[in-house]
Order: C-alpha cells, then sequence, then structure tokens
C-alpha cells in the first residue's frame, strides 16, 4: 500500500499536468489563428481603402515665374535677364463632389503671384478655378472639368474615436505621388494657436512636410480630416482639420 499510494499521485499528476497542457496549447492555438486572421483582415481592407480612394486623390502643383541672372565669375554683381517658370511646389486634395470640386487646403492656394495644376490619378493635368476660400478654417474649393468621383465623409465627428486606425494618401516630397501609411488617430480637439486653428485631429499616421490637403480615412472607407499642420523637428505628430457631412454641405452651400 505504501508503494501504491506515491505511483497513484504520481500518475494523477501526469494526467492532471497532460490536460491542462492540452487546453493551454490549444488556447495558444487558438489565440494565435485568431490574431493572423486578424491582421489578414485589416491588411485586405487597407489594400481595398487605397484602390477605392487613389483615384480620388489629386496633386496640386505651384508653378511660379523665377528670375534670371547673369553674374560675374566671383558673384560681385548679378543683372537680371529674364524669367522662367518652375515648379516650387506639389500639395494634395481631393474630390468632395460629383461636379468636380477639390477640398484643399487654404494655404495651399494663397500664392496671389503663383499658377496652379491639378494632376490626376491617371497623370491629366487640369488649369483648376478657385471658387470659395473658407475664411473660419485653413480650407479652400477648387473645380476642374473632369469626371471625378467623391470620396465618402463621415456622417459625424462624433463617430471618429480615439485610437482607431487611419490610412493616409498623399504625394511624398513633391515627388511619390499615392504614398500610403497607417497610423490612428491619437487625440481629438488639439489646438495650435500659433497658426490660429484649433479643435484637430492628431495622427501618426506618417507624412512629411508639402502634403498639406490630403485625406485621413478610417477603416469604414470615409473620410475624417484633411491634413493641415506639422510640429517641426518631431515624429509621429501630424495635424488633420476634422470634417463631416454637415462640414461639407455648408461649404458647398457657400458657392451656391
Amino acid at each position: 500500500m505504501k508503494i501504491l499510494f506515491p505511483i497513484i499521485v504520481i500518475l494523477f499528476s501526469l494526467i492532471w499536468w497532460y490536460i491542462w497542457s492540452y487546453i493551454w496549447e490549444n488556447n495558444q492555438w487558438n489565440n494565435t489563428t485568431t490574431s493572423i486572421e486578424s491582421l489578414d483582415s485589416l491588411e485586405h481592407d487597407i489594400t481595398n481603402i487605397v484602390k477605392d480612394v487613389s483615384p480620388s486623390v489629386i496633386s496640386i502643383v505651384i508653378k511660379k515665374d523665377l528670375v534670371l541672372y547673369k553674374t560675374d565669375p566671383w558673384w560681385f554683381f548679378r543683372t537680371p535677364v529674364g524669367s522662367i517658370e518652375r515648379k516650387v511646389w506639389w500639395w494634395s486634395g481631393f474630390f468632395i463632389s460629383k461636379n468636380w470640386i477639390i477640398i484643399t487646403n487654404k494655404h495651399v492656394v494663397s500664392d496671389r503671384n503663383a499658377s496652379y495644376v491639378v494632376i490626376t490619378n491617371t497623370w491629366e493635368e487640369f488649369e483648376p478655378k478657385l471658387i470659395y476660400i473658407d475664411t473660419d478654417s485653413d480650407i479652400a474649393l477648387l473645380k476642374i472639368d473632369y469626371n471625378s468621383t467623391p470620396l465618402e465623409i463621415v456622417n459625424n465627428q462624433d463617430e471618429v474615436n480615439i485610437w482607431s486606425f487611419v490610412v493616409a494618401i498623399w504625394n511624398a516630397l513633391a515627388e511619390f505621388q499615392n504614398s500610403v501609411s497607417l497610423g490612428i488617430v491619437s487625440w481629438k480637439n488639439r489646438d495650435l494657436w500659433e497658426i490660429g486653428l484649433e479643435s484637430l485631429i492628431q495622427t501618426d499616421a506618417s507624412i512629411n512636410p508639402w502634403n498639406s490637403g490630403w485625406p485621413l480615412i478610417n477603416t469604414s472607407w470615409e473620410v475624417i480630416g484633411i491634413n493641415t499642420a506639422i510640429i517641426n523637428n518631431s515624429q509621429g505628430i501630424w495635424f488633420a482639420i476634422p470634417i463631416d457631412e454637415q462640414k461639407i454641405k455648408d461649404l458647398l452651400n457657400n458657392i451656391n
């Protein structure tokens, strides 16, 4: 009996260990499978968002006449000899209406001495008409003669949740059209008093200078904001003006 009891304890312990090992391994497998499926679903959503949204995102090229100078070999004297038109900046925008209306930032089209060219996703070029500037925010509306597809706009900003995923589509460094980045809504209602803007969306969806005007899009294919500012000498701190259906309706009503 003294020998039998330890044998029973050992057998019971082995059986108990086997049962819990089996349960733990299966739970781990299920959790891993669920995580992989979630990542696959997110990747699929992002791919479809970009494919669906990209045709409605445009580039805005700014051109200016640059003065040419004749100089002596030592650069003591300079004499103007003419001028030449050059591309000096490259921004973004997107369609918000079926009648070819584009939304971008006011500071994008604020230079009266410059000319502007809209380049579509298919590399067609148009000369836009400035039709409205919003005096209350950094928003402007342009119009071109193009058969466009407007982007869906979130119904209400109350539907925008902090820490939710967002996608940005933009033109990186005035050179790489249709760049895409993924991030989150870091916070809402941020104020940048130094540039006169308030109630902004903060995001870490990576962008760079010269990318004002791109759409910030949630995973439901809806635009929740339009990029307008970055914090210099920072990483992962960018800001977008929040927009929703009512804001777009108000803007469009102002041009009718």
